[in-house]
């Protein structure tokens, strides 16, 4: 018969946790549900009682430490109550369960009574009714991890803590790496499950259950494990055959989205992320066509080079550097269970990963360390290239793709503006910065800019550049030319005879607060470009 905390351990999806000190080495012959406390005076001798929602709720401490001195008389080996939060009995009940060795059992809120007590009554009977709970668990991790786009590792993990045994996947052309330890492997509950490696029950090893996954009818992989023995084999195989049919199902789509003319897909992501119109049913199915699964989440990465025009002034030579650096930045990011796709928008480099659900809040930081290896990957090939990477948050459906591309986009922008050096630069959601980026990126307001500085664009671009540094400090300081002469390292009188120059030029009131505002306004824009 199992122990309490063998059936906890067994039951891992089920969130079950020993909140007593002692009680889980108690061997567990049946388990009782009880709707009323009283209901414990005629419980069984070491049965797992399940207290029902109605009558954990009417716990206090006497009704708990009355109930426990009767499950004392009677020898139960555990009670459980369903808690909100884990289950945190008085002193006094915790001291009566300690004295008789009754294990107390907390239940999660939202857990389904009628099939939790069919869990614990199969780990109760053990055999094939054990089996068929643990197959079902299994069932459950593949459905759950399969559609949320798990790696193979990933879906190995979840299938071995659903099972209770470690389940590893090996990689074709791996040999025997890959495969469970045995000696001093855990399962998913924290403890060995039988006894050495391997064990079939008779004392000699069990073979390895392997099960492969075939693409194209060619094995990728195997999940594995050494310690599926008795009628938890049939289980284990039912649940690895499971697992292994939805990594397949995984990597063929994945693969035929590379085998598809990645031109063609690049093409449609640049159109989506250069239009502004809505998005029609028409460019949706497009899109399914080229596998590129629009309706999912995405978080984008813009790559621009800096110097590209230092590099070359010859056109061909920059779109063939481009699509170089394009190739090496897709094949750095991409890893097993992961989705990328590659475009071009002008002289940027745009990576977007997909996933199929909310990619969760450590997406961003996964995707950065993507990028940085993408900005490596261009530069060992092209080291000429001086290039920098901003990164958008993780958005739903075509819209957030361009949402996040736009983030990437302005994360660029303001790394430049704030003279950054080159690298990885993450889109910051709040601030003035952003405001007048999204302001900035109109082209009406970008002509309008335009004419408001265009007497001092023609001075050239050097004067130019300094000149709006300078009317941009002094109205950044409120008129002030001392405060102005100490921020920009210049005597006063120098300052004094620019900001005359400037004026002359521009043909402005500096007294007017209408036309100050859109000035500086002008150039706060114009400095981001």
């Amino acid at each position: 018969m199992p122990t309490v905390d063998e059936i906890v351990a067994g039951l891992p999806f089920s969130g079950l946790s020993r909140v007593s000190a002692g009680g889980g080495n108690r061997k567990v012959i049946a388990v009782r549900l009880a709707e009323r406390f009283a209901e414990l005076d005629d419980a069984p001798a070491d049965s797992f009682v399940v207290l029902t929602r109605l009558a954990s709720a009417e716990i206090d401490a006497y009704r708990l430490d009355m109930a426990l001195r009767w499950a004392w008389i009677h020898r139960v080996a555990a009670v459980a109550a369903f808690s909100a939060e884990r289950w945190k009995p008085a002193i006094t009940a915790l001291d009566i369960a300690g004295r008789a060795d009754i294990a107390l059992v907390s239940i999660p809120a939202d857990a389904e009574l009628a099939a939790l007590v069919r869990m614990i009554s199969g780990e109760i009977g053990g055999g094939a009714e054990r089996a068929l709970g643990r197959a079902q668990q299994g069932l459950d991790a593949v459905l759950r991890a399969g559609p949320a786009g798990a790696s193979p590792d990933e879906l190995a993990a979840a299938v071995g803590t659903a099972l209770g045994i470690p389940v590893a996947f090996r990689p074709a052309g791996h040999g025997g790496e890959g495969a469970p330890d045995g000696e001093g492997a855990r399962d998913g509950g924290g403890g060995r499950r039988g006894g050495a490696r391997g064990d079939d029950g008779h004392g000699a090893p069990a073979p390895e259950l392997s099960v492969p996954v075939l693409v194209d009818d060619a094995p990728s992989g195997h999940f594995v494990t050494a310690e599926a023995v008795g009628e938890l084999r049939a289980a284990a195989d039912l649940v690895l055959h499971a697992a292994a049919a939805a990594a397949a199902r995984s990597e063929d789509m994945a693969r035929r989205a590379r085998d598809l003319p990645a031109r063609s897909r690049s093409e449609l992501l640049a159109e989506l992320l250069m239009s502004e119109s809505a998005v029609d049913s028409e460019f949706l199915e497009r899109a399914r066509q080229a596998c590129v699964p629009l309706s999912g989440w995405h978080l984008a990465v813009r790559i621009e080079a800096d110097n590209l025009d230092e590099v070359t002034d010859d056109e061909v030579r920059r779109f063939e550097l481009l699509e170089a650096a394009g190739q090496s930045a897709i094949q750095a990011v991409s890893a097993p269970g992961e989705t990328w796709y590659l475009s071009r928008v002008g002289r940027a480099i745009i990576l977007i990963r997909a996933t199929r659900s909310n990619p969760g809040p450590q997406a961003g930081a996964r995707v950065v360390r993507s990028a940085e290896r993408a900005l490596a990957a261009i530069g060992d090939r092209q080291p000429a290239l001086r290039l920098r990477a901003g990164v958008g948050a993780g958005h739903e459906g075509p819209t957030g793709l361009r949402a996040s591309a736009a983030e990437a986009r302005n994360a660029l922008t303001a790394a430049r503006a704030a003279r950054r050096p080159a690298g990885v630069a993450v889109h910051d959601v709040v601030g003035i910065r952003r405001m007048l980026m999204e302001w900035y990126a109109s082209d009406a307001v970008r002509a309008s800019v335009s004419d408001q500085l265009a007497p001092l664009e023609k001075l050239g671009p050097e004067r130019a550049e300094t000149a709006i540094r300078t009317l941009a400090a002094y109205l950044d300081e409120q008129g002030s030319v001392v405060r102005t002469a100490q921020r920009l390292h210049l005597h006063r009188n120098a300052v004094t005879n620019r900001l005359r120059g400037i004026i002359e030029l521009l043909d402005v009131d500096l007294d007017d607060p209408d036309q100050r505002l859109v000035l500086q306004l002008a150039c706060r824009a114009r400095l981001l470009g």
